[in-house]
């Protein structure tokens, strides 16, 4: 019989083989999954769900059972996904998708010749209007012509940026205007897939590219920014915390911020961080809207304001703004001071 010293021994010796197999074993393991989670194209899955499911429930459901991906989550008109490598994008407008002619293919609808900047020579130094539309690509300037006029008469300086110009470098620190209006997609991201908690977030004009995380890896590892998605096309946008964290109080002295956007004001989380920085009132769609119901409704707004009216008394009238923000449920509502105009700014 092997004396109870060969056992110990023996135990002892197996010990030291297995705590120099197992570091081994688990680096193996650890770098084949980094391997398998660096290989997914977040994109190409995103687009064969979007190919194949045109109903929002059935695309959720797709996206749930998908191996990839770790939950997906339908809120109103936006669905989020996170991926199993950790990556997240929020998918806008889930349910106007039309994959037949994605936005990749009509990105050059360019229009934009003269907008640049407006400015009036007799107008008082402070009285700045800044109109940002990322999406003129897609849905042209004309309405913002129209607002800036409405501006100029009433003794506004105005600059006017477009498409990819509206980048995350120049959001950082420009928009400390007396107006700033935005044009573009919005959505609402779910952190944790609980179909409750989560944040708004908007659209950029600057596409997504593999080189984004690399471009701008603080925002991204602090998520002040999130890829978002417009039919098969893929944007950055920013979050609340964006907000919150490049722009300190009283850098947006008494401002309106004006988001013609879905979802803008689907709750407060995007208008708190605006409003903390010092804006006066923030503006925007409770739910999904129609682009040429935003474009009308943005100049018809302008113009009451234009006229004495309040922030309330322009949300008040606009109200739905059509009939198909009415089906949708989608209000224009606005967020800080009710008694906000452009006459007594």
């Amino acid at each position: 019989m092997i004396s109870w010293r060969k056992k110990v021994t023996y135990v002892y010796i197996l010990i030291i083989l297995l705590s120099q197999i197992l570091p081994f074993v688990q680096s193996e393991m650890v770098d084949t999954q980094v391997l398998v989670f660096s290989s997914i194209d977040h994109d190409e899955i995103i687009c064969c769900g979007l190919e194949q499911n045109t109903e929002p429930s059935v695309l959720e459901q797709w996206y749930i059972t998908h191996e990839q991906i770790k939950f997906a989550s339908l809120v109103s008109d936006t669905m989020t996904i996170q991926f199993i490598d950790g990556d997240t994008l929020v998918l806008f407008d889930v349910t106007s998708l039309v994959i037949s002619a994605p936005i990749s293919k009509i990105e050059n609808k360019h229009s934009l010749l003269d907008l640049q900047s407006h400015y009036c020579s007799e107008v008082p130094i402070g009285n700045s209007a800044l109109l940002l539309n990322p999406s003129e690509y897609l849905y042209g300037n004309r309405h913002c012509r129209k607002m800036i006029n409405t501006l100029l008469n009433n003794g506004y300086n105005i600059e006017y940026f477009s498409n990819e110009d509206v980048d995350i470098s120049f959001l950082r620190y420009n928009l400390t205007s007396d107006i700033v209006y935005m044009n573009t997609h919005a959505g609402y991201w779910d952190v944790n897939g609980d179909k409750k908690s989560g944040s708004i977030v908007i659209a950029t004009g600057e596409y997504w590219t593999n080189e984004t995380e690399l471009m701008y890896p603080f925002e991204y590892n602090h998520k002040l920014i999130v890829k978002g998605m417009v039919g098969t096309q893929s944007f950055v946008c920013f979050t609340p915390a964006f907000i919150d964290y490049y722009y300190d109080p009283y850098d947006m002295p008494d401002s309106l911020i004006y988001m013609a956007t879905c979802h803008a004001g689907y709750d407060e989380s995007m208008a708190t961080a605006f409003l903390d920085s010092g804006a006066r009132t923030y503006i925007g769609w409770t739910q999904d809207t129609f682009f040429w119901i935003n474009s009308r409704t943005s100049v018809q707004s302008f113009r009451l304001f234009s006229l004495g009216f309040t922030a309330k008394q322009v949300c008040t009238l606009i109200g739905y703004g059509g009939f198909f923000n009415f089906v949708f449920q989608s209000k224009l509502t606005y967020y800080g001071d009710k008694e906000y105009t452009i006459l007594h700014h």
